[in-house]
C-alpha cells in the first residue's frame, strides 16, 4: 500500500493547476489572454519549465474542448446553468474536467483533490462541495480518466 506521502498530490502539480486556474480566470474577463497571463505569472514566480508546461497544457486543452466540457458541466450540475456559475467555480471545473476526461497521464483522484482544494481556497465551502460532486460524477462515469 502506498504511503500517505506517495498518495498526496505533488506540489508541482498543484502549482500548475493553480496557475492554469488563475490564467483561465483572467481569460474570463479578457478572452484570449490566458496564455499571456500564464507567461506573466510563470515569469514573476520563477516557475520551473515542467510546471509551466503542465499549466499550458491545461489551458490549451480547455480551449480545445471547452464546448464539450461546458456540456458535461451542464449535465452534471443541471440546476445551475454554466454561464451562471461563479467564474472561479466554472474555471476550476473546466480545467479539472479537461484533465479527468482528456489527460491520460493525470490520475483523476489527484485532479479532484487539487480542484477541491482550489475551490475551498478561492470560492468557499459551497464551491468546494459543488466541485467535488461534479468531478466525482464525471470520474465515475468516465472510468476515471482518458
Amino acid at each position: 500500500m502506498p504511503t500517505r506521502a506517495a498518495r498526496r498530490p505533488s506540489a508541482a502539480s498543484l502549482l500548475a493547476r493553480r496557475l492554469a486556474m488563475l490564467a483561465l480566470f483572467e481569460d474570463e474577463f479578457r478572452p484570449g489572454s490566458a496564455e499571456q497571463a500564464l507567461a506573466r505569472m510563470a515569469k514573476e514566480r520563477e516557475v520551473p519549465d515542467e510546471v509551466r508546461a503542465h499549466a499550458a497544457g491545461i489551458i490549451a486543452g480547455v480551449g480545445e474542448h471547452r464546448a464539450d466540457i461546458d456540456a458535461r458541466i451542464a449535465v452534471e450540475a443541471p440546476l445551475i446553468p454554466v454561464p451562471e456559475l461563479g467564474r472561479v467555480e466554472r474555471t476550476i471545473l473546466r480545467s479539472a474536467i479537461y484533465e479527468v476526461l482528456y489527460s491520460a497521464a493525470t490520475p483523476s483522484g489527484e485532479t479532484t483533490r487539487d480542484a477541491v482544494s482550489l475551490a475551498r481556497i478561492y470560492a468557499g465551502d459551497a464551491a468546494r462541495r459543488l466541485v467535488n460532486g461534479v468531478l466525482g460524477s464525471v470520474s465515475r462515469s468516465s472510468g476515471g480518466g482518458a
